[in-house]
């Protein structure tokens, strides 16, 4: 089962997040040739949380490139400081819970983008155990 996609156009679209700017694609659904079908020339909101989420993780993930702010997350996530990690992973984005795995501390993470919340993404930061006031 293959689906092709036609793109119609490109336009430069502001988001709602804090540092997402990026193309969006209007896409076309070709299903085939169904008679009457109806999700033909729609817009696909998932496609477009997909693209909004793929903007807004990189400048998360590229921000941690930076020692301070790495080490105020690797703290945070130590400390159980739900407050600080929020504040770093911006408000698309929530913490759901702190956990131990092994020798790790870790936070689980969900994110939601999109106009109606079309696409959630929900990732686990683990790092190794140490002392909370270490830094």
């Amino acid at each position: 089962m293959s689906i092709k996609l036609k793109v119609k156009s490109v336009q430069k679209v502001a988001s709602k997040s804090r540092k997402s700017r990026g193309a969006r694609v209007s896409n076309e659904q070709m299903m085939g040739n169904r008679s009457g079908s109806h999700c033909c020339n729609q817009r696909d909101g998932a496609v477009e949380g997909i693209q909004e989420a793929g903007a807004d993780l990189s400048d998360l993930f590229c921000q941690l490139r930076s020692p301070v702010a790495a080490a105020k997350l690797v703290r945070a996530i130590r400390c159980r400081n739900r407050k600080v990690i929020e504040e770093l992973i911006g408000s698309n984005c929530n913490v759901v819970c702190f956990f131990h795995q092994g020798r790790m501390a870790c936070v689980r993470i969900s994110c939601v983008f999109g106009n109606c919340c079309d696409v959630r993404i929900t990732f686990d930061i683990c790092v190794s155990m140490g002392n909370c006031n270490n830094f």
